[in-house]
C-alpha cells in the first residue's frame, strides 16, 4: 500500500485482448496501479488513469508490465495462478484490510460483503465493504468479484455481466 497519493511519477500501461475481453493494466516502479476488464474495445480506462494519477507521466510499455500481463493472461485462461503483485494504490486503511480479506477468498468460492466485513474487523460494516470494493482499481488481483451479496450477485465496478463472467471461469462453468 502506497502512503502517497499516486502522481508525480512514471505509470507504463499496456491494453491487448485476452478472448472476448479488452484487457488493460498499468503499473509502476513500485507496483499494480490498475487492472480494468472491459467487453467492448472503447472504454473509460484512459480516463479512469489520468484521473487516478494527473500528475503522473504515461507511457505505454508492455515490458514494464510483462509479469501483470502473464499472470492476467493465464487467469483468464481458466488457471489459478499464483498472484503476488505488489500494489501501488492510494486507499484507507480499511480498504485496505477489505482488499486484503478479498485476497484471503479461494479462487473459485465466494463469500458475502457480511463475511468479508467480519474478516476485515468491521462486522457491521457490509455495506462499506460494497463501497471499498466498488473503489477496486485491482480487478483479478483482488478479486472483488468473489464477494457477493446475501441474496445473489450484488454490484461489481466492472458491471453485473463481469462479475458472473469472471465467477463461471473460477467454477469452470459455460460462459453465459
Amino acid at each position: 500500500m502506497n502512503s502517497e497519493p499516486v502522481n508525480a511519477y512514471t505509470i507504463y500501461y499496456w491494453e491487448f485482448q485476452c478472448g472476448e475481453l479488452s484487457v488493460h493494466v498499468a503499473s509502476s516502479h513500485i507496483g499494480a496501479v490498475m487492472v480494468k476488464l472491459y467487453f467492448e474495445k472503447e472504454n473509460s480506462f484512459m480516463t479512469e488513469l489520468i484521473s487516478s494519477a494527473p500528475n503522473a507521466e504515461l507511457i505505454e510499455d508492455r515490458t514494464h508490465n510483462e509479469g501483470l500481463i502473464g499472470i492476467i493472461e493465464a487467469y483468464l485462461k481458466g488457471n489459478n495462478p499464483t498472484i503476488n503483485v505488489p500494489w501501488d494504490i492510494n486507499v484507507t486503511p480499511f480498504m485496505y484490510n477489505v482488499y486484503r480479506s478479498a485476497c484471503a477468498i479461494p479462487y473459485g468460492e465466494t463469500k458475502t460483503y457480511k463475511d468479508v466485513a467480519f474478516m476485515a474487523g468491521a462486522p457491521k460494516g457490509a455495506r462499506a465493504v460494497g463501497q471499498a470494493l466498488k473503489k477496486n482499481p485491482l480487478v483479478i488481483l483482488i478479486p472483488c468479484h468473489r464477494v457477493v451479496a446475501v441474496n445473489g450477485l450484488g454490484g461489481f465496478n466492472a458491471g453485473i455481466n463481469m462479475k458472473r463472467y469472471l465467477l463461471n471461469l473460477e467454477q469452470n462453468r459455460m460462459l453465459f
